[in-house]
């Protein structure tokens, strides 16, 4: 259980980092998805599915650490 809550915080800390870094992020990685982890952006792609297969080949150990994010220069509004 112990290794479960290591990787979720592990994987929390990723988005957080993302999330901070966000404006920095938007003026290299615009319309892209990002993939952050150990707060680096480790890889990006406009296709989602691309950047997953690579991130599951290339980080087989800590895959459930990535956070992925998509970088848009658009606000996004949520209607909850």
């Amino acid at each position: 259980m112990s290794s479960v809550v290591a990787v979720l915080s592990k994987y929390e800390e990723n988005t957080k980092w993302a999330s901070r870094h966000y404006e920095e992020l938007k003026k290299k990685y615009v319309d892209e998805w990002i993939a952050v982890l150990n707060e680096t952006v480790v890889d990006h792609d406009r296709d989602l599915s691309r950047l997953v297969k690579r991130l599951r080949k290339n980080y087989p150990e800590n895959y459930n650490e990535i956070a992925m994010e998509y970088i848009t220069a658009k606000e996004i509004e949520l209607i909850l």
